[in-house]
């Protein structure tokens, strides 16, 4: 462990020399929880700045993705890590990503926070960028996978890095360089980028203006990564919503199901803050996946970004639960493999109670404590380890098998 640890330190190192030579804005960070903090390791116009060509279609054509073949679904751990305030965050990160990696992980799944990627302008903040890309680093050179979610808004909250409206000529500059660094860095290995996260949670309370500039933003977005000359054919683009959202046929999150796959993150809380049965999870994945077969167009995926049941008993659960959650979502999966094309589990170790505690604020905790104290208390045992001793726990031995039968 002593080496791993050097050896990541001297990655980390490396990867912000490498960092330090892109032209980056120096800011302070905004106000806000990153969804890369918190324990979790882990944003046709041609703008300024822009690599992608006028109307250009991507060097290597239309979208293929791997997910949805025959007998395989693309599946990634999600790295989560109970943070230790003693040692380096970043350091703590990249453990957790080659742990996840070193645990059959063929794909790192990440999201962050738009407004802790970049600066106003859409300029790259360099210690968020030297963090994803130690993180990546392992990933890419054996030519795995590297999922990745830009947080226009964080649930609930506005997560830009900018003040104004989100379909000004700012807004679609800003937006267009992010996507830029995220091509420029990982594009080769770029599996799945989305737009996020959990949009109709944000849009359930936003007025009619700021929906429509929402939907201007994502539409632009997806425009413009769809048609950026560095795409790869395997990269799938889309926008990330909430599963019970997308599940609800009385629901608006249609009209922000954007790209050429649809991106579910599933909840373990109901609208009550009340912990869903394990088997929820089967009922939510196959109302999806039939209005995703009902709706008008070509045939898109779905692809569950992140999936996964807490087993606290602070939370109301137990390892029994847990194990039951991932058995019945991976039995219905069994049968539907050729409508899947990501599957992001979450995660692999519990997290720190003062991280979860944060981030709840994002599920509507800012303004309820009983509604915080559910978000933390489910969020923090949702690992397929605990913490700090690092120990499996009963569903692991199910979640290999997964990720052997899968591959």
């Amino acid at each position: 462990m002593v080496a791993s640890r050097y050896f990541v330190s001297l990655l980390v190192a490396a990867t912000g020399v490498a960092g330090a030579c892109t032209r980056v804005e120096v800011t302070e960070p905004s106000p806000g929880v990153s969804l890369g903090d918190g324990g979790v390791a882990g944003e046709s116009a041609g703008g300024a700045g822009s690599v992608a060509g006028d109307g250009g279609h991507g060097g290597d054509g239309e979208y293929v993705g791997a997910g949805g073949e025959p007998g395989t679904i693309e599946l990634g751990i999600w790295p989560t890590f109970a943070a230790d305030p003693s040692e380096s965050r970043d350091v703590q990160a990249v453990l957790a990503s080659v742990s996840a990696l070193s645990r059959g992980s063929r794909t790192l799944p990440l999201a962050e926070r738009w407004d802790q990627l970049s600066g106003a302008t859409g300029s790259p903040r360099a210690s968020t960028w030297n963090r994803l890309d130690a993180m990546t680093q392992p990933y890419r050179d054996r030519g795995n996978g590297v999922a990745l979610c830009i947080g226009i808004v964080d649930r609930e909250q506005p997560a830009w890095p900018f003040s104004g409206t989100l379909d000004g000529d700012a807004a679609l500059a800003a937006v267009e360089r992010t996507i830029d660094e995220v091509y420029s860095r990982y594009g080769e290995q770029l599996s799945h980028l989305c737009f996020g996260y959990e949009l109709d949670r944000y849009q359930a309370s936003a007025s009619s203006d700021e929906r429509s500039s929402l939907l201007a933003l994502l539409t632009h977005a997806v425009d413009y990564a769809s048609h950026h000359a560095h795409r790869s054919r395997k990269t799938a683009i889309g926008t990330a919503l909430s599963l019970q959202g997308l599940a609800d046929p009385e629901a608006d999150a249609a009209e922000l199901a954007l790209g050429d796959e649809v991106v579910g993150v599933y909840d373990v809380l109901d609208d009550a803050a009340a912990l869903k049965p394990p088997e929820a999870v089967v009922d939510e994945v196959t109302a999806a996946l039939e209005a995703l077969a009902a709706a008008p167009g070509p045939r898109r995926l779905l692809t569950l970004f992140e999936v996964g049941y807490p087993s606290g008993a602070d939370a109301g659960a137990s390892q029994k639960q847990q194990r039951s959650y991932y058995e019945a979502l991976f039995g219905l999966l069994d049968t539907r493999r050729d409508a899947i094309g990501f599957v992001g589990i979450y995660g692999l170790g519990d997290r720190a109670a003062a991280d979860c505690e944060a981030e709840a604020l994002a599920f509507g905790g800012s303004t309820d404590a009983d509604v915080a104290a559910a978000w933390a208390s489910a969020r923090c045992s949702m690992g397929l380890r605990a913490e700090p001793a690092e120990t499996d726990k009963l569903v692991w031995p199910d979640i290999a098998a997964v990720l052997s039968r899968f591959r």
